[in-house]
């Protein structure tokens, strides 16, 4: 019996994800993609620039909040499983220099993590310094995303997957006999060789974050991005997750990867398509960071507090693919050649693509299991 035939359109950590998940269901899956995680880097392809640890904004009873708390268990178990993912589990610190507007969040959080638990002000990490007046912890995945992107890529290939590069203009025109858009063979396809795809999909799982902004046949004008700005230090003695909220509304935040990198961040541009590092933000990033938390720098610097001594690794500027309405995951059809083939859109995650994307891979797959 012939496999069922899917196509992900998109490469980022949704698209991989969701493509894993459907092999593992017995689809046969090609991935179609302009960019993936072992080109050099590009503005166009944001997971590339996540943080990316798990700290949940969804709001109570919503469909990322559903998403969010799958992508967590599956993460706590692909750790368990696996030691070497390039993911592990860190203690997470919430600190705060006022608690004015933050009631919300803090029930939020206490929620849905199962071991938070309120801190006072004498309960901050060690190294802390600040005008803390409370805080709040609890266990969070805390992702190498260069690594990871890589353990995705490599495990989409081994369970049979295919790819090609290509820049597409439509979703229909992957499946159109009239002219489908020039493209090359990607990666470690199988070792009897790429076999191009079929027009015949039984459906095609749009996951092309931002890209579905100017789609001819999605054009989502519900689609804008939200810049974020990093800094990439080499700090492997740093061990907390942390983020600080300031009583001016800044924050700081600080995300150790198991290569012994450290994120830190960040800023949050609506709407804003500024490609590259503005020094200003950086400067500022760098700044907060020493501020609250001055064993960022290396030992024997850190009572000076100079923002130069930070073994800076990279200035980082990623677009999240941010949404009015939402997440989008909802099947539509596409008319192509007298032909309706079932498209399934992924997409609109804004800052929780990594701490969604194994739940958002999930929902696609009853998704695909409603077509039948």
């Amino acid at each position: 019996m012939d496999q069922k035939q899917l196509f992900v359109v998109g490469a980022g950590v949704v698209g991989l994800t969701t493509a894993i998940r459907a092999l593992e269901a017995g689809y046969k899956v090609t991935v179609f993609a302009e960019i993936f995680p072992t080109d050099p880097k590009s503005i166009k392809y944001t997971s590339f620039w996540a943080g990316a640890n798990h700290l949940s904004f969804a709001e109570s009873g919503a469909l990322m909040e559903v998403l969010e708390k799958d992508t967590l268990n599956e993460f706590l178990d692909l750790i368990k499983q696996d030691p070497l993912v390039p993911a592990m589990t860190r203690t997470h610190f919430g600190l705060y220099e006022t608690l004015s507007g933050a009631q919300e969040r803090l029930d939020h959080f206490s929620q849905f993590y199962p071991d938070f638990r309120s801190l006072d002000a004498s309960e901050c990490p060690a190294g802390v310094v600040g005008d803390v007046v409370a805080g709040h912890s609890w266990t969070t995945i805390c992702i190498d995303v260069p690594r990871y992107l890589l353990y995705l890529l490599e495990r989409f290939f081994k369970l049979g997957g295919q790819a090609f590069r290509t820049t597409i203009p439509s979703l229909s025109s992957l499946v159109s006999a009239n002219g489908r858009p020039s493209m090359e063979v990607f990666g470690l396809n199988s070792s009897s060789g790429p076999q191009t795809p079929t027009m015949n999909p039984v459906a095609v799982i749009n996951c092309t974050g931002l890209g579905a902004f100017s789609l001819q046949d999605v054009l989502d004008t519900d689609v804008y991005p939200t810049s974020g700005q990093t800094i990439i230090i080499r700090a492997p003695w740093v061990q907390p997750s942390i983020i600080y909220y300031f009583a001016n509304s800044d924050i700081s935040y600080i995300i150790p990867r198991q290569s012994g990198d450290i994120v830190l961040g960040g800023s949050w541009g609506v709407d804003d398509w500024h490609a590259t590092s503005r020094p200003e933000i950086a400067k500022a990033i760098k700044e907060r960071g020493v501020r609250i938390y001055p064993e960022l720098l290396p030992p024997g610097k850190r009572e000076k507090g100079d923002i130069n001594d930070l073994d800076v690794i990279a200035e980082c500027v990623g677009l999240r693919t941010s949404r009015k309405t939402g997440v989008r995951l909802e099947t539509t059809v596409l008319e192509v050649d007298g032909k309706k083939i079932p498209v399934i859109h992924n997409y609109g995650h804004g800052g929780g693509g990594y701490q969604s994307s194994w739940g958002s891979a999930k929902h696609v797959m009853k998704l695909l299991g409603e077509l039948d």
